[in-house]
């Protein structure tokens, strides 16, 4: 049986603007107190459990708005397709080791592929939402990506919308351009080594992809977005690539811009008060592997809110650690992955940060050898995941 109460002593706890030495007090699956200096036996009744935390950093539990890693789990190679259920329970230990507690699944509806096509990411969407309501290793949320030149998938989005299946809605353009993909041949290339189609399909698929482009109706995409507006679903853009393309999401009233691939259009989207967001293997790798927009660079400049895992979650700590060791420092590093995520998706009065009332998702993350690993992750007080850890040389159980 859970502890009614717990308290977590001794930790780096990383609050949203410093990083102190303390104790944190949890009852009833919220955050109670936070405490500095000693803390004694005399004050905690029987009930409480407690939790040493010695030498490992208390954070909160990472909430990753874009990670398409349920794809991969459902197809971990070309034409080996897994049982969604079985995708689902496992992916859940895996997010839990790294610290992420709430995910939103990024689910595209764009290409056609095993585990793109709209019948299949109807029922990856449809089991997802239903996953938001049941008790779970994480938090389960649903980012569908949709992809403007899906133009028959267009009443799918709005039926999803209605019925409520859609936590976070964003724009998709892949034909090949100024964009992520700057010429055919690179898209080509990137369809023949991921969904290993052959020359001639890839080929095919670019060019089916150029025709549709032509015929997206603008119209349906604005009324799209005014429905997302009124079920209170927040949007984003994707590969954002030029001044007048921010600026047109912005005035449709999108809030988070998703990989910028310039420093330049990045600055123009932080001017227009949105959300700059980038990805985690990026920092990790120190460059694109499109070669679009060195993160770092973006984060010298200040322009940058959110940290994203896009296609491998293990890099959001590791590249929260290499930030957080330059001038910005480290409460600053976590912020990125826990409430400016929230803020963005207006979750913030719940989640992101370690604060009095505010739910107890919580990671404790041991610095071994200068690596970051999460020892424990916490979902509304209950330990979902642990394992043993190292510190000071002694085993701690």
């Amino acid at each position: 049986m859970r502890a009614r109460e717990l308290l977590i002593t001794n930790a780096r706890i990383i609050l949203p603007d410093e990083v102190i030495e303390g104790h944190v007090h949890i009852q009833e699956g919220k955050i109670a107190a936070i405490l500095r200096g000693d803390v004694t036996r005399a004050r905690l009744t029987a009930e409480v459990q407690v939790i040493d935390a010695s030498g490992l950093h208390l954070m909160p539990g990472i909430i990753e708005t874009h990670s398409d890693a349920i794809e991969k789990e459902i197809q971990p190679r070309p034409n080996s397709v897994f049982p969604l259920e079985m995708a689902m329970y496992e992916l859940e230990k895996k997010m839990a080791g790294v610290g992420i507690t709430t995910l939103y699944h990024s689910i595209s509806s764009s290409d056609g592929t095993s585990v793109r096509n709209d019948a299949v990411v109807a029922d990856i969407i449809a089991y997802t939402a239903r996953r938001r309501e049941e008790p779970s290793m994480l938090r389960h949320r649903v980012h569908l990506r949709y992809e403007i030149t899906n133009i028959e998938g267009i009443s799918m989005v709005r039926e999803m919308l209605e019925q409520g299946q859609i936590d976070l809605l964003s724009l998709m353009d892949h034909t090949p351009g100024p964009g992520q993909y700057k010429t055919k041949e690179s898209l080509r290339d990137y369809l023949m080594s991921t969904e290993h189609m052959s020359l001639e399909e890839a080929g095919a698929t670019v060019d089916e992809l150029i025709e549709y482009q032509q015929q997206v109706d603008w119209g349906q995409i604005r009324e799209l977005i005014q429905l997302a507006h009124t079920k209170q679903v927040q949007l984003a853009s994707h590969d954002d690539d030029t001044l007048e393309k921010v600026k047109l999401m912005r005035e449709l009233g999108i809030l988070i811009s998703e990989f910028p691939v310039s420093l330049e259009v990045a600055k123009a989207a932080k001017s227009y008060g949105m959300y700059v967001s980038v990805g985690a293997p990026n920092i990790v790798r120190c460059s694109s592997h499109n070669r679009n927009l060195r993160a770092m660079d973006a984060i010298e400049a200040g322009v940058v809110d959110i940290l994203c895992s896009d296609y491998h979650p293990p890099s959001l700590l590791p590249a929260v650690s290499i930030i957080g060791e330059t001038g910005t420092g480290l409460a600053h590093a976590v912020r990125m992955v826990t409430l400016n995520p929230a803020r963005a998706l207006q979750i913030d009065q719940d989640y992101g940060s370690i604060e009095v009332g505010k739910v107890a998702d919580l990671v404790l993350v041991e610095m071994k050898y200068g690596y970051p690993l999460a020892r424990k992750t916490m979902i509304g007080g209950h330990f979902v995941y642990q394992s043993g850890y190292y510190f000071q040389g002694v085993r701690a159980k």
